[in-house]
C-alpha cells in the first residue's frame, strides 16, 4: 500500500513539473512573439518614416519673367548652371508686361499648377509683397531676384544688385572722366520699373556733390534699343555741347548709346553705361566709352534655385527678409576680358557658405 502511495506521489509531481515547464515555455514564447512585433513595428515605422521624407522633397521651381529682356536672358545662364551642377530643372514663367497685377496673375497661376518654390521679380516695390505673403501663407517659399522689395518683406531673400550704389559708382566715374565738371544727360530706361527711382536718386546725389557739375536732361520711358536710339539721338541733337558726359542705368539704353558712340568714333563725351552686351564690350575695347557696371544676372539665377532647394530640404532660416547685394564690378578696358570669372565666382562662393550663413 505504502508503494502504491509513493507511486502515486511521483507521478504527481512529475505531472506538476511538466505543466510548469510548458506553462514557462508559453510565456517565454509570448513575450518573445511581443519583442519580434514590437522590433517589426519599430522597423516598418522607420521605414514608412524615411519613405514619407524622401517623397516629401519634390523640386518643381519656378522662375517669373516680366517681360523678354536681354538682363533674363543672363538670369537664365545661372540657372541652366544650376540644373547642371544639382540636377533640379528650372521652370520660366514669361509675363507679358512690367505691372504687377499682370505678375500676381501669372504667380498665383504658378502655385496652382504645383510649383513649390518660386524666385520673381517683384514689379512693384510695395505691391509685390502683397502676393509674396499669399504664396508663402500656402508653404510656397518665395524669393524676389533683379529687383528690390520694401522692407519689411515676407520673402526669404531678396537677391539684387544694389542699384542705387551701382548708378552711383557709374556716376562717379562719369564725372571723373568728365574732369569734374560740364553737362551731364542722365538717361533712365522703365520708368515704372522700382529700380529706375533709385537709379535716378542715386545720379543725382552724386552729381550734387560736384558743383561745376550739372545735370542738363534727364529722359527715360524707353524700353526697345530701337525707341532708345531715336531718343538718345534726339537729346544729343538738341543739347549738342551743353553734353560733356551721359550715364545709362538700363540695359537697352546702353547699348543704344554704346552704338551711337562707337559709329560716331566718339572721343569727347565721357560715358559709362551698365551690363555686359556684347555690343557695350566692344565699344569699350574700341575705347569709344569709358565703361559699363556690370551687374550679375548670374548670380541671381544660380543662387536663387538652390537657396529655394535649402528651404524645401527643411532647411530652417535664422531670418526672414535677407537682402544679399548680388555683387557686380565697373568693366573697363582694363579687365573687360576677364571680368565675367569674377561675376561667376562670386555666386559658387557664396553657394559654398550659404548654409552655414543664412539656416541654423
Amino acid at each position: 500500500m505504502k508503494k502504491v502511495i509513493i507511486l502515486l506521489l511521483i507521478m504527481a509531481l512529475s505531472v506538476s513539473i511538466v505543466f510548469a515547464t510548458v506553462s514557462c515555455k508559453k510565456e517565454v514564447a509570448v513575450e518573445t512573439t511581443a519583442a519580434e512585433t514590437t522590433a517589426a513595428e519599430t522597423t516598418a515605422a522607420e521605414t514608412a518614416a524615411a519613405e514619407t521624407t524622401a517623397a516629401a522633397v519634390e523640386y518643381k521651381i519656378a522662375v517669373f519673367f516680366p517681360s523678354p529682356h536681354p538682363y533674363f536672358e543672363s538670369v537664365r545662364k545661372g540657372f541652366l548652371k544650376f540644373t547642371e551642377d544639382y540636377g533640379i530643372d528650372v521652370f520660366v514663367q514669361l509675363g507679358t508686361d512690367w505691372t504687377q497685377d499682370t505678375e500676381n496673375i501669372f504667380l498665383e497661376g504658378l502655385v496652382a499648377d504645383g510649383y513649390n518654390a518660386i524666385f520673381s521679380a517683384g514689379m512693384d516695390a510695395s505691391g509685390a509683397n502683397s502676393i509674396y505673403e499669399e504664396i508663402i501663407a500656402q508653404g510656397v517659399p518665395v524669393i524676389n531676384y533683379a529687383t528690390s522689395v520694401i522692407a519689411p518683406t515676407p520673402v526669404a531673400f531678396n537677391l539684387a544688385t544694389d542699384v542705387k550704389k551701382a548708378a552711383m559708382a557709374s556716376t562717379e566715374a562719369v564725372i571723373k572722366a568728365m574732369g569734374e565738371k560740364g553737362g551731364l544727360l542722365n538717361i533712365l530706361e522703365y520708368v515704372e520699373d522700382p529700380n529706375t527711382i533709385l537709379r535716378k536718386q542715386g545720379v543725382e546725389e552724386v552729381v550734387a556733390k560736384y558743383p561745376d557739375v550739372k545735370i542738363v536732361q534727364t529722359i527715360g520711358d524707353m524700353s526697345a534699343i530701337e525707341e532708345c536710339t531715336e531718343k538718345i539721338s534726339n537729346a544729343m541733337a538738341a543739347l549738342g555741347d551743353e553734353i560733356n558726359g551721359m550715364v545709362t542705368t538700363g540695359y537697352n539704353p546702353t547699348v543704344a548709346a554704346s552704338q551711337i558712340l562707337a559709329e560716331m568714333k566718339n572721343d569727347k563725351i565721357a560715358y559709362v553705361g551698365i551690363d555686359d552686351d556684347p555690343i557695350v564690350l566692344q565699344a569699350i575695347k574700341d575705347g569709344y566709352i569709358n565703361g559699363s557696371f556690370g551687374q550679375n544676372p548670374y548670380y541671381q539665377g544660380y543662387v536663387s534655385p538652390y537657396l529655394l532647394k535649402l528651404m524645401l530640404d527643411g532647411k530652417v532660416l535664422k531670418q526672414t527678409g535677407n537682402f544679399i547685394d548680388t555683387f557686380g564690378v565697373l568693366i573697363t578696358k582694363d579687365n573687360v576680358d576677364t571680368f565675367a570669372d569674377a561675376l561667376w565666382q562670386a555666386a559658387f562662393d557664396d553657394v559654398a557658405t550659404a548654409e552655414a550663413t543664412y539656416f541654423n
